[in-house]
């Protein structure tokens, strides 16, 4: 009885930081100065696209980077770092994207550049050798560098489409996101 009250003391003592690391929420992909640059541009969508397209640009080099430069120090959870938040920042430009597609905005400026640029994503988050400290994030990573391609030439057709048929909507803006 003595060996079960001193087990369960022991589990009871160590839940609450099992569910703390569990609710701990994801890191924002964004710094501060990035952070206040969206909001900036919330309500102009084809700069605010733009600006996502920079940042998620700005992983891409550092994942190319780091995936030559093998002296780098915890190389490995640096990949893992920056493929996360290129993951992340690629689900809040596909959110974004969505938001202004339903408030039909005139996305197409930033389409334009959007769709080439994205095709160029996916190959290089095939470049980093194969590691299992970041391999399930590179997959997810993946599937998202896919889907944002699909999305920007689906939504490049739709537009298109949208304001041939609503030609006094082109350059609206819609509300956009918040």
């Amino acid at each position: 009885m003595r060996r079960l009250l001193i087990f369960l003391s022991a589990v009871l003592s160590l839940s609450p930081l099992v569910l703390q690391s569990q609710a701990k929420p994801q890191k924002d992909p964004l710094n501060e100065d990035e952070i206040d640059q969206v909001r900036e541009y919330g309500d102009r969508p084809n700069e605010r696209i733009k600006l996502y397209a920079k940042f998620i640009e700005e992983r891409i080099t550092a994942i190319k980077q780091l995936s030559t430069d093998k002296k780098v120090q915890y190389r490995s959870s640096e990949l893992r770092a920056k493929i996360e938040e290129f993951t992340r920042l690629v689900d809040e430009l596909q959110d974004n994207l969505d938001t202004y597609d339903s408030e039909h905005a005139d996305i197409r400026k930033a389409l334009k550049d959007l769709v080439p640029e994205s095709d160029k994503w996916e190959p290089v988050l095939h470049q980093p050798p194969s590691d299992p400290g970041y391999e399930f994030a590179r997959k997810t990573a993946v599937e998202a560098a896919q889907s944002i391609t699909d999305q920007t030439k689906t939504l490049q057709k739709d537009q298109e489409k949208y304001f041939a048929e609503h030609k006094d909507q082109a350059g609206k803006n819609g509300t956009g996101p918040s």
